[in-house]
């Protein structure tokens, strides 16, 4: 588990100097260290510190050797990730894979540190430059060392340090520490169901709507289109001051749930989801419209995913995925799947008469889905869903008066 903090060091001109050389022939090792993997086809460390390590040295004779290193894993990762990506682009556009831009990096570049390159002694923080060690006194916020406490195991990893736009020197310093944080060792499973008109949906009816964030969305989409026709000086100027004004505002909403569901007083152990991997293949193959590929692209279901993880793994809450085929088209009572039994936001059986909200319906379905995936693998035991007894009868109702099913799977008598 790692966590991360920004801080801004006050620095002379003759050090700030210092990193911006530092920054160009850190760019200069990585730049050297990807050419060299790419036309030898290797992303091995060893092969490439065996062919490239003493070419680099010569190269960049100022640049620590730690930072040689530091550049050397990093270009490693580079080429990986633009191997995959040139894969999957080959499958369909063969001409475009091969013109692919290879991995490189600017001058004015972010460097990454370990270790042994940086190092923080309570409030003085001393790193690597190719001229010597910069010591200097930060101050880390008090919101983030009593959140991450040094008695909880949260330890120094590394760091990121650049120069921003406004030219000021930043270091991002990464926390780490072990996942095992407050266990949770009993408790119930939820069924999480995500969506546009209600961005998420729990198995127990509790809905966190999306109208601000359509609202929002709907707002910028129209000034966009109209500064964008305009074309002017001032209209150019307006765009650059409004850009990330709508993803910020996404990334609030998106933190502000996950914190709750994370931060939940119900004894809540697992949080089931639906697997929405494939959704971007979709658009990709053309299995889908413009609208439907507007809808996706707009669609924040990912971020979501990731805060809600980092999240409920510090408070030792489980996250876990299921198939998403049918869970909004079956009935959560009697499991019949039927495309018509679905009319808007309401979901009512043709089959059993069943009626409820057709989130509830499909949140429900995602959370029996991995109680059953549960017992046929065999795991150890879970709870019952929510409002069915050990006997298979209905208790209680959830919150929107809607009884839970019972899942598919389970021996008689249970």
């Amino acid at each position: 588990m790692r966590r991360s903090i920004t801080v801004f060091p006050k620095l002379t001109d003759k050090e700030v100097s210092a990193i911006v050389e530092t920054s160009k022939q850190y760019a200069r090792a990585f730049n050297m260290s990807s050419e060299c993997l790419i036309n030898n086809s290797s992303t091995s460390k060893r092969f490439l510190h065996k062919v490239q390590y003493e070419r680099t040295k010569e190269e960049c004779l100022s640049l620590p050797t730690g930072l040689i290193q530091c550049a050397r894993d990093v270009a490693v990762e580079a080429v990986k990730n633009w191997n995959v990506k040139r894969t999957k682009l080959r499958q369909k556009h063969p001409k475009k894979a091969e013109m692919m831009k290879r991995p490189s990096m600017k001058d004015k570049c972010t460097m990454r540190y370990d270790v042994r390159t940086i190092t923080l002694r309570g409030s003085q923080l001393t790193f690597s430059t190719c001229d010597k060690r910069i010591k200097t006194i930060i101050s880390i916020p008090e919101f983030f060392t009593e959140r991450y406490p040094n008695s909880d195991g949260w330890k120094l990893k590394g760091a990121n340090i650049g120069i921003n736009r406004k030219g000021r020197v930043f270091v991002n310093l990464i926390y780490e520490c072990p996942d095992s944080i407050n266990e949770i060792k009993d408790g119930k499973i939820v069924g999480l169901d995500r969506g546009v008109y209600n961005i998420v949906t729990t198995s127990e009816g509790v809905h966190y709507g999306a109208k601000d964030v359509r609202r929002v969305k709907r707002k910028y989409n129209h000034v966009r289109s109209e500064l964008q026709e305009k074309g002017t000086r001032s209209a150019k100027r307006r765009l650059k001051a409004i850009s990330g004004c709508e993803k910020r505002f996404v990334h609030d909403q998106n933190h502000c749930i996950s914190k709750k569901l994370a931060n939940s007083d119900e004894d809540v152990f697992i949080y089931v989801l639906e697997d929405l991997s494939s959704m971007n293949m979709l658009r990709l193959k053309g299995k889908s419209n413009k609208t439907m590929r507007k809808w996706i692209s707009n669609w924040s279901y990912s971020d979501l995913e990731f805060k809600l993880s980092y999240k409920c793994q510090k408070n030792g809450i489980k996250v876990e995925f299921v198939d998403a085929r049918y869970t909004s088209r079956k009935c959560s009572v009697c499991k019949a799947i039927d495309k018509a039994s679905r009319n808007g936001n309401r979901y009512t059986c043709r089959h059993c008469g069943s009626s409820m909200h057709a989130d509830t319906n499909a949140a429900i379905n995602i959370r029996d889905n991995y109680i059953t995936r549960a017992l046929k693998l065999g795991q150890a035991a879970i709870n019952q869903p929510y409002g069915w007894s050990v006997r298979g009868k209905p208790e209680t109702e959830p919150l929107d008066k809607t009884l839970t099913s019972k899942p598919s799977g389970l021996p008689e008598g249970r």
